[in-house]
């Protein structure tokens, strides 16, 4: 696997939880409680590991499913329900199917032994705010019923309201542990008196659709967050002239594609792009492996195939059984998830419609206040350039952009010293008990400050 790949995969394979305070129609889901990447050779071999493919464990949560099956950080799973599992998205698939209760069996290596074990899925644990009160709720729509999630500040009538928005990987936007960065940046805005309104993607978390989110298409995925904003609209409890959306990484695509349903009072993005995505992917192959250490002459050599992949899936659009023919991909990508239609947790399709997406073109269309936020050592988003490019474009229209760095953060809202830094504590396997004690609290006080004074009186 490439340290393209590595990176988004880290980011996308935490598996959170929800639970419901009001009577719904949708069933409860369990929490598997592990982070993990997909197994390969050099893992395999840094590690000292007997096994060539599965799913390599780096991290287990207490008091999780996982963890009472016996699997370890540094285990490798290689069967999750009698399905052979050799990749993340295996493991998704079969979670997916599971609800609260249901068997989990296992299969895994631990100390160069293959073991066995099972035991009953644990429900998602409860989230809760302190001063804040969570309600659950439903979004239903043809073929799909999504769960919402309102966090509203106690002791304040009609707040304001912030639409999170999420990156574009298939995880849950619940806040399982209180010790996450998005759960403490969502308690900042809470205690700040936002309410913060979530809603899951298809098939994610408690949401029940015909066709889960690794299998959409981009558009059916922005017609789930313009169906979530629809029902925000409605919301009493909150006040709806003063909605603000906060889009994380693809979640500050999302956000200017949704002003033709009702400008919000705001955008802020983090993390996000402000090109179109075919020159992004340029970027993304030729820039952000020179901070994992890889020379000029290898990117040089890796692009000979990377770049011609961006080609095939993004310009030719090729079907994913037609990639995995091209056996000049196995060097930097895995075919398998090829022919699964897959590319990094998506599906091929949801690539080639957001590639049709002219992203410089609807933010210059934006009219309404923008903040721009860029982390100092995000490798995800590359460099500052996009944040800035946004603001260009609004303030180019009638719009009202503001840039700011956020000086020592990265793409997680976690606090880091360096970008070196940052790149050792993804590789170790060591980020997610690094960010639960280092989040960066400037990008909660930025946004607080910019979204006061930018409120409808």
């Amino acid at each position: 696997m490439c340290r393209l790949s590595f990176v988004w995969t880290f980011l996308f394979v935490s598996i959170l939880g929800l639970h419901s305070i009001h009577a719904q129609t949708l069933q409860r889901k369990g929490l598997l409680g592990v982070m993990m990447q997909t197994l390969n050779d050099s893992i395999a071999a840094q590690h000292k590991l007997k096994v060539s493919s599965g799913i390599y464990i780096t991290a287990v949560m207490p008091n999780s499913t996982f963890s009472n099956l016996g699997v370890e950080q540094g285990n490798v799973l290689t069967q999750l329900n009698g399905r052979s599992i050799n990749g993340v998205q295996d493991v998704l698939d079969v979670a997916g199917e599971l609800y609260e209760g249901d068997l989990v069996e296992v299969e895994y290596w631990s100390g160069g032994k293959k073991r066995n074990n099972s035991t009953r899925l644990l429900g998602r644990p409860k989230e809760s705010f302190e001063n804040g009160i969570v309600s659950y709720g439903e979004v239903a729509y043809k073929g799909n019923t999504l769960r919402s999630i309102l966090v509203t500040p106690k002791h304040k009538e009609k707040p304001p309201v912030i639409y999170f928005l999420q990156g574009y990987t298939c995880g849950s936007v619940e806040t399982v542990s209180d010790d996450g960065p998005m759960k403490k940046l969502l308690l900042d805005w809470v205690n700040a008196g936002f309410a913060v309104y979530r809603v899951e993607k298809p098939g994610v978390g408690d949401s029940k659709s015909e066709r889960p989110c690794s299998e959409i298409g981009f558009e059916a995925e922005l017609l789930a967050f313009k169906q979530g904003y629809a029902d925000l609209l409605k919301k009493q409890s909150v006040d709806t002239d003063n909605i603000f959306m906060f889009g994380h990484s693809m979640g500050g695509v999302i956000a200017p594609l949704l002003t033709d349903v009702k400008s919000p009072r705001g955008i802020i993005t983090y993390g996000t792009v402000g090109k179109n995505w075919y020159d992004y992917m340029v970027d993304l192959y030729t820039i952000q492996p020179k901070h994992f250490g890889v020379s000029e002459a290898q990117i040089k050599e890796n692009n000979k195939v990377n770049l011609k992949f961006n080609d095939d899936l993004l310009v030719h659009k090729l079907s994913g059984k037609e990639m995995s023919e091209k056996k000049e991909y196995a060097s930097q990508f895995n075919l398998e998830d090829f022919k699964r239609n897959q590319y990094i947790g998506r599906d091929f399709k949801f690539w080639q419609g957001l590639v049709d997406v002219d992203i410089t073109k609807t933010w210059s269309m934006v009219k309404t206040n923008v903040l721009a936020m860029h982390g100092e050592f995000d490798i995800q988003a590359i460099d500052e350039k996009g944040a800035q490019r946004i603001v260009d474009l609004v303030n180019k229209n009638v719009g009202k952009g503001t840039f700011v760095l956020i000086e020592n953060a990265d793409h997680g809202f976690v606090k880091f010293d360096s970008m070196q830094h940052n790149v050792q504590t993804l590789t170790s396997g060591n980020m997610l008990s690094y960010a639960s004690e280092n989040y960066n609290t400037e990008i909660a006080r930025e946004s607080i400050d910019w979204m006061r004074n930018n409120l409808k009186q």
